[in-house]
């Protein structure tokens, strides 16, 4: 039985890791290709399954609440198994934003799935407007050690900045990882075959040799590793404005890294997937999310007693009554 080809989608929080998966999943149906996905969510509540779910069929295995490179480890084999039980031709692996792929690909090299699985290749995503505000990298980061293991890195949102900085952007990128191919996009357009024909076992290895060289350089803004960042699900069983939960966000910042999660507008009775990621939010109707209203919250020493405060004093709720709605 031959091997099944897996392409691990990694990228720091917010980098556009979904979108481009839809992107590629549509391309795929075109095809006529079987995908499988494997889904890790750092976050109690799952998101991006229901994005995906809510636009295509392709069989999803789903890790919530927690990182496959450390406390999901014991349940990654039990995915793999029940993704290869239907005969995908290639397995998407979306990992949560502050998962180290080298982890994941020694997880891999275990007995139970070496003979079944192999690592194709890496491909890392980056946000275009968070990589140009950077002067250099720290190894010790979350950032650094997703674009050391990549094959591909994908510069995504370079609509926010312009072609301006992609000089710069690629100069930093090649000073940690000098033989990943670099792809400049928007809103995670590219092709397909682009990532199929990239391969692990042709890159030539003249990537750092530690995460322990160059400790000394600093990211703009003392930029942290995120190997603590913790996460909080706040119910949202109510009609809402875009103008409160953008309050929310505002007043849960500079602790706030992330948030995601899906809402009812009273504007117009629509169900809402709403993200937030730096300063930006984004707002999409999305109908085919019919379950309980929720926000994921993902941050450094988020206080959850704080953010249901925040909450409740902004739709003028008490606490008790909004846990209670719908339960």
């Amino acid at each position: 039985m031959s091997r099944v080809p897996v392409i691990i989608l990694s990228g720091f929080l917010g980098s556009g890791k979904t979108t481009l998966l839809l992107n590629l999943l549509e391309e795929s149906e075109q095809k006529g290709m079987t995908f499988g996905i494997l889904m890790n969510e750092f976050g109690k509540m799952d998101v991006d399954s229901h994005i995906i779910n809510g636009r295509s069929t392709v069989p999803i295995q789903s890790l919530n609440d927690g990182c496959v490179c450390c406390s999901k480890k014991s349940e990654l084999i039990n995915s793999f198994e029940e993704l290869l039980r239907t005969s995908p031709e290639v397995i998407f692996v979306e990992l949560t934003g502050i998962a180290n792929p080298e982890e994941v690909m020694g997880e891999m090299l275990k007995k139970e799935l070496i003979s079944r699985v192999y690592v194709k290749s890496v491909v890392t995503l980056v946000d275009a407007e968070i990589i140009s505000r950077i002067t250099s990298f720290d190894m010790r980061t979350t950032y650094a050690r997703q674009l050391f293991s990549a094959d591909s890195i994908i510069v995504n949102k370079m609509d926010l900045i312009g072609d301006m900085l992609r000089p710069k952007i690629e100069t930093l990128i090649k000073e940690l990882n000098k033989s990943a191919d670099i792809l400049f996009t928007t809103l995670g357009h590219v092709g397909l075959d682009k990532l199929l024909n990239v391969n692990r076992a042709g890159k030539k290895s003249d990537r750092r040799d530690s995460f322990q060289t160059s400790v000394d350089n600093e990211l703009i803004g003392g930029l942290p590793s995120y190997d603590y960042l913790s996460t909080i699900a706040i119910p949202v069983p109510i009609k809402v404005t875009k103008r409160i939960i953008e309050e929310y966000f505002s007043r849960l910042k500079p602790n706030l890294i992330r948030a995601k999660g899906f809402v009812q507008l009273e504007d117009d009775n629509r169900n809402y997937l709403v993200q937030f990621i730096g300063n930006r939010i984004s707002w999409e109707v999305f109908m085919e999310y019919e379950s309980q209203p929720f926000i994921t919250l993902i941050g450094v020493d988020i206080n959850a007693n704080q953010a249901f405060e925040e909450f409740s004093n902004l739709v003028k709720k008490p606490i008790e009554e909004l846990l209670t709605i719908n339960s």
